[in-house]
């Protein structure tokens, strides 16, 4: 024990079980310069936890956690709600980012629709001034109207409508 500083006993007593296991193995199995299971041991017999620090140990007893259970779940709660603001965040943009381009794809689909209709339409009276069911229309407006609609006007709704063949 006088390769041990005082003030490091204290902090010793208060260190968790798992932690003081924790150093024992880093110990006894490091990389460079593994010290001997005695040479551990005489260092503070508290590292040594196998032997010295059973459940039903006094010594671990007298061993202070580091944290009470309160302060524990204090913590585990902060962290969760810094995760959950984080994940709403993220999620967040992450729709934002989706809702743009699904207004873009939305946008375009109007504009196709939109000339496509167009295109619909001009092909649709094209035909309909090529088979005839434009004039046979305005024929049988002529008769329940009871006037006639006169030819001049004909050619220039033909001449309106044809030059975009």
């Amino acid at each position: 024990m006088t390769n041990f500083h005082e003030y490091y006993s204290e902090l010793l007593k208060k260190l968790p079980l798992s932690i003081k296991k924790n150093i024992w193995n880093r110990l006894i199995s490091r990389l460079h310069n593994p010290l001997s299971e005695e040479q551990a041991s005489s260092i503070h017999p508290d590292i040594e936890t196998e032997p010295y620090c059973t459940a039903s140990s006094a010594l671990c007893a007298n061993i202070a956690p580091l944290y009470t259970e309160e302060e524990v779940n204090a913590r585990i709660k902060d962290a969760t709600d810094n995760l959950r603001q984080e994940f709403i965040k993220s999620t967040e943009e992450t729709l934002k980012t989706i809702k743009q381009q699904k207004d873009i794809e939305c946008n375009q689909i109007k504009i196709d629709m939109a000339n496509w209709s167009t295109k619909l339409f001009e092909l649709s009276l094209k035909k309909y001034i090529r088979d005839g069911t434009i004039y046979n229309f305005i024929h049988a407006l002529e008769e329940k109207d009871g006037k006639s609609y006169s030819r001049p006007e004909r050619s220039l709704l033909r001449n309106n409508i044809s030059w975009k063949k």
